[in-house]
């Protein structure tokens, strides 16, 4: 296991250095590969340091922000949601919290992600192949050289939909995944989750398309990561 986990380290950081090396029809067939190739989960997740100047009280009871960035537009951030239990931040992963529970699970603040993807992989030329695979293998691939920022822009009863920013601050480009899930299976560990993956995007035009998808979308409530 820990060779298999050396190569998987290793494959990642070969792709990350071929990335500056491509046009975007080459890179998003790299992305396509990853994705498809990838037989097992690593489930890396980041440290939990949290200080005491990140953390903000919300209006829930022992429920607290640790402050982050916002990424282009205020709603784009990387803020997750801890409460202490026995001396320990813990991330929520509550269902009396789904849109806390949903902003953890983007940012890769839950450490027993389940979940599976049903995923359109939107390429250049219009190509748009469909890849089912572990929630986690997009964090196992892409987080360690990637920043992270997410909006929950609906929740109800019914519904959540929400968006995945990774930035690539190096090379300065974004993957980002657009997610929807019925709210009640959503706290189904294993439950799938749909979505649209756009990669290689360039940095700059994050806004424009978040002012495309406001245009032919219609929310009843509005959640934010902030």
């Amino acid at each position: 296991m820990k060779n298999r986990i050396i190569s998987f380290v290793t494959l990642v950081f070969f792709f990350t250095d071929v990335f500056a090396q491509t046009d975007k029809a080459e890179a998003d067939l790299l992305v396509y590969d990853m994705l498809t190739a990838m037989n097992m989960t690593e489930n890396w997740h980041p440290n939990m340091n949290i200080r005491k100047n990140q953390l903000k009280e919300t209006a829930e009871k022992g429920i607290y922000i640790v402050r982050g960035e916002s990424f282009q537009i205020n709603s784009m951030r990387s803020d997750f949601y801890v409460r202490q239990e026995k001396g320990q931040w813990l991330p929520i992963n509550d269902a009396r919290y789904p849109m806390e529970t949903m902003v953890n699970l983007l940012l890769n603040r839950i450490t027993d992600n389940k979940h599976v993807l049903k995923i359109r992989h939107h390429q250049y030329g219009g190509k748009i192949p469909t890849i089912t695979l572990p929630m986690q293998n997009i964090f196992d691939l892409f987080a360690r050289h990637m920043d992270l920022y997410c909006s929950v822009t609906h929740v109800d009863v019914h519904e959540i939909r929400a968006t995945l920013v990774l930035h690539q601050r190096k090379l300065n480009y974004i993957h980002m995944l657009t997610l929807v899930t019925n709210t009640m299976d959503f706290f189904n560990p294993t439950s799938t989750i749909s979505g649209d993956f756009y990669t290689n995007i360039p940095q700059n035009n994050v806004s424009d398309i978040f002012k495309e998808k406001n245009k032919k979308t219609t929310t009843n409530e509005n959640y934010n990561c902030n």
